[in-house]
């Protein structure tokens, strides 16, 4: 049937009270709607003999041209034996299950699950997926997961590789490889084209520490934090460190009511250590005076280092990093490097391993870590050792 409508007729189409129609050939049509709107509709024989209409979508979104070139290809498909309209259904489950199944979508999957198990002493919820987003997103982060050729990931991976970041490149190894797992185990990935990236990749030479000072520079870092006239707060978290020997985010997150400072104990539970295992903190006198002191500022808050601008939150913890940047120590000491420091000078002053584990809350090697689970906690052990502590680096003043 030749073509009946022209772009005209259509632009100057007018709406009426009730919806119509205006024909054109091989069964197009233009609806014209009440509201004004119009819509471009395909009438047409299914392979099985039943009517049925198709919707082309809106003028002028969709021009008189472009409807009339899909159903000249719909036609197409009707010749062999194929109906447009489940081919269309078809097309959007494939893209549907493109999208559902690029690496990204996956990888925000895997992200939701695991950060689930993390602790919240941990920044690897936050970092792991600000690594993906810039180093693995841009590239590949769009394509559908079983597409993603080991090459790809190969010349992903060595950038990092090229950059030096070699620390950064084995974890976003990991972050992929443990993606690539869940994929697999859910039957949206055929392999795990990260499994044995590993054998093209560099080796690290060097075991990776938070920076820290010497012993030898102890003594002058000490007199800077006594000295220091930023943060109160800041300050003694900073001197709390070095007084227990904790993780950063352990005290960052540290509330009053796990203190006992008359009997000189911080109980940290289960569910906020790395380990999973409720630790035990003898305080010596001086951090209990420091104690003292900042329950003066911060006693009536569940936690002792409040956020500035939301106290339910904890301090951020960028904050104790950058007060070592403003004392001069940027790439010197970070606030982790201070168990490298405490764990050292215990070390040099021979007490034993035993007690230097427990008090940084490390599980013993081998066949002892499964059996010992003593705490040390007898007056004589840990907590003497902290007091002979505490009171060495109150000599460098």
């Amino acid at each position: 049937m030749p073509t009946t409508l022209t772009v005209l007729e259509v632009r100057r189409a007018k709406p009426a009270e009730k919806q119509y129609a205006l024909t054109d050939g091989n069964g197009l049509q233009l609806t014209v709607f009440p509201n004004g709107r119009k819509a471009w509709q395909w009438r047409y024989y299914r392979p099985n003999g039943k009517r049925n209409m198709l919707g082309l979508g809106r003028f002028p979104e969709v021009s008189l041209s472009d409807a009339r070139e899909y159903v000249f290809e719909a036609r197409k498909l009707l010749r062999r034996g194929i109906d447009p309209a489940e081919q269309r259904k078809e097309e959007k489950r494939t893209q549907l299950f493109n999208e559902s199944h690029t690496f990204k979508a996956l990888a925000r999957e895997w992200h939701d699950n695991a950060s689930k198990r993390w602790k919240p002493t941990s920044n690897r919820t936050r970092l792991s997926w600000a690594a993906l987003e810039q180093h693995v997103f841009p590239h590949v982060g769009n394509r559908p997961i079983d597409s993603i050729k080991p090459l790809e990931w190969l010349e992903v991976i060595k950038r990092l590789e090229a950059a030096g970041k070699h620390e950064q490149k084995r974890r976003v190894h990991a972050f992929c490889r443990d993606i690539y797992r869940l994929a697999v185990v859910t039957d949206r990935a055929s392999g795990n084209p990260l499994a044995d990236l590993g054998v093209a990749l560099e080796r690290a030479t060097t075991k990776r520490h938070f920076p820290h000072v010497s012993q030898a520079e102890l003594p002058a870092l000490i007199r800077a934090l006594a000295n220091y006239d930023g943060n109160p707060l800041v300050t003694r978290a900073l001197r709390l460190l070095f007084l227990t020997a904790v993780r950063p985010g352990e005290l960052r997150l540290a509330k009053w009511e796990e203190f006992d400072l008359g009997n000189k104990l911080w109980r940290i539970p289960a569910e906020r250590m790395k380990m999973a295992r409720a630790h035990q903190v003898p305080l010596p006198r001086q951090a209990v005076k420091l104690l003292h002191e900042l329950h003066d500022m911060t006693g009536s808050y569940p936690l002792l280092f409040p956020g500035r601008n939301d106290t339910r939150k904890p301090m951020s913890d960028m904050t104790m990093s950058m007060a070592y940047k403003r004392l001069g120590y940027a790439g010197r000491h970070v606030p982790h490097g201070t168990r490298h420091v405490v764990a050292t000078g215990l070390k040099e002053r021979g007490y034993p391993r035993e007690w230097i584990e427990t008090q940084l809350s490390h599980k013993l090697p081998g066949i002892e870590g499964v059996y010992t689970h003593a705490e040390h906690m007898a007056p004589e052990q840990r907590p003497k050792m902290m007091q002979e502590w505490a009171d060495t680096l109150d000599r460098f003043l």
